[in-house]
């Protein structure tokens, strides 16, 4: 019987450790026949043909899981997860919209090409993976900034790089690193948001914000984004003021709340901030894109008034 051919186990012991999944080249040094591989997925076997060469050895619809493990087997020992496929094992919440594709990463001398549920990219200077769920994935500088190339809109890129700086998973300096060393397609949209970044900005509204600010001979001078406050002795990090006339403006976003203070923390330390003298100003994403000119003419007027209190 193919349980007790010692081929047919071996080959369940690989399958058994890529979930599911072998190929071709695997079968036939386990013992298998090229028949034997042949029956077993034509009508009367139970293996799908995934991509050429890989095989799942289960019926149903293959998971997403299987899907990457498939990739990473038609694209070779050197591929590794990038872009969205690896960002959403890292757990990043603020994806790129889901195009249904594995993207993979490869040496460029490498000579396998995109088909069916694949993408591959190319590299000259193949970074050292790290493994999410058992997989080999890009480093979270690589897979964000190539998502960013890849024609997102520039809300989604300066969420999702907002994100992996925000949640520590690496830093302003890298995401530089990685876009300079690579190539200029699709370049313009990662630099401009790193360059919010590097202000000092840590999501998307508040660089949306930052938009209406620079283009204010009063505001953009004194402004400080996300910089550290001691307030009675207590610390803060307001995401945009001006020390110099005691005024804050915060950004209530989802990400502020999902990433950062939870809306009590947040209530609490504009309390305090008020108290101690500032003014805080709070304002919606909403009323950010709905409504700019508006709302920076508030800002505006509130500065003036302000910087004759303080000039009195």
């Amino acid at each position: 019987m193919a349980s007790r051919d010692p081929s047919w186990q071996a080959i369940a012991s690989v399958a058994a450790s890529q979930h599911a999944l072998v190929t071709r080249a695997q079968c036939l040094e386990a013992g298998l026949t090229p028949t034997q591989v042949a029956r077993a997925i034509g009508q009367a076997g139970r293996w799908q043909r995934l991509l050429p060469g890989v095989y799942l050895v289960v019926t149903g619809a293959p998971s997403q899981m299987q899907q990457a493990q498939a990739a990473l087997l038609y694209a070779g020992p050197s591929a590794q997860l990038t872009g969205r496929t690896a960002l959403s094992l890292l757990g990043a919440r603020y994806l790129p919209p889901d195009d249904a594709l594995v993207h993979v990463l490869v040496p460029i001398e490498r000579q396998v090409s995109s088909r069916d549920l694949v993408r591959v990219h190319r590299t000259a200077r193949l970074p050292r993976p790290r493994r999410r769920a058992g997989l080999p994935c890009s480093p979270p500088e690589h897979a964000a900034i190539l998502a960013c190339r890849l024609g997102i809109d520039l809300t989604s890129a300066r969420a999702l790089l907002a994100e992996v700086v925000q949640r520590r998973w690496t830093t302003t300096d890298r995401l530089a690193e990685v876009l300079a060393g690579g190539h200029s397609a699709g370049s313009a949209l990662p630099r401009r948001v790193l360059d919010d970044l590097a202000a000092g900005c840590r999501s998307a509204p508040e660089m949306e914000l930052r938009d209406l600010i620079v283009h204010s001979d009063l505001l953009r001078p004194g402004v400080r984004w996300n910089s550290p406050l001691l307030v009675d002795g207590a610390p803060y990090t307001p995401d945009a003021c001006w020390p110099e006339v005691w005024l804050i403006v915060e950004v209530d976003s989802i990400e502020h709340h999902g990433l950062g203070w939870t809306p009590e923390e947040t209530a609490a330390r504009r309390l305090a901030l008020t108290a101690a003298g500032w003014t805080v100003l709070s304002v919606s994403p909403y009323r950010i894109r709905r409504d700019g000119p508006g709302l920076l003419d508030q800002i505006e007027r509130t500065y003036r008034r302000l910087a004759l209190i303080h000039a009195a």
